[in-house]
């Protein structure tokens, strides 16, 4: 395989896991506690291979995103390439601060990601209640465990 596409297959298969994990059945009280899993492992690979996963990756994710959870389309495709534009912009300061600093980045980005989905759930009138703020908070705490764990399987697969 060439250089250049080496792990595609790693990126596709963590992406569906995390839609997987994003359809996975709780209860309705415990919506607000759910990460925003897709946007998390998106969030990676934006930082770990910026060459090779952008707002192209972005932009289809969140369209196949838009389809499983049957939401307008567009709008989780918008939500994350705003994102992953941010992560860009910032990818080479974030990748140098320790892991709680990047949950720190990562729970703002999130933040950001979750109100642009709040927004045009609510123009598009299929919308929570409220913006998930616990959501937000696990979202930064999860961020290191997820970083290490991708960490590990993408040097062990060697994907660059």
């Amino acid at each position: 395989m060439s250089g250049s596409k080496r792990g595609t297959w790693l990126i596709l298969l963590s992406l569906m896991v995390a839609m997987v994990l994003t359809l996975f059945p709780i209860p309705d009280s415990w919506q607000m506690w759910r990460p925003s899993w897709v946007m998390l492992v998106l969030s990676f690979w934006v930082l770990y291979i910026p060459e090779r996963v952008g707002l192209f990756w972005a932009l289809i994710v969140g369209l196949m995103l838009d389809v499983i959870l049957n939401t307008s389309m567009g709008l989780h495709g918008f939500a994350l390439a705003i994102t992953t534009f941010i992560l860009q912009l910032l990818y080479k300061r974030v990748r140098l601060f320790p892991l709680w600093k990047q949950g720190l980045s990562l729970a703002i980005v999130s933040a950001v990601y979750l109100a642009i989905t709040y927004w045009l759930g609510r123009l598009t009138g299929k919308s929570i209640d409220t913006l998930p703020w616990i959501g937000i908070v696990l979202n930064g705490v999860l961020w290191p465990w997820i970083y290490l764990l991708l960490k590990q399987i993408a040097g062990y697969f060697k994907v660059k």
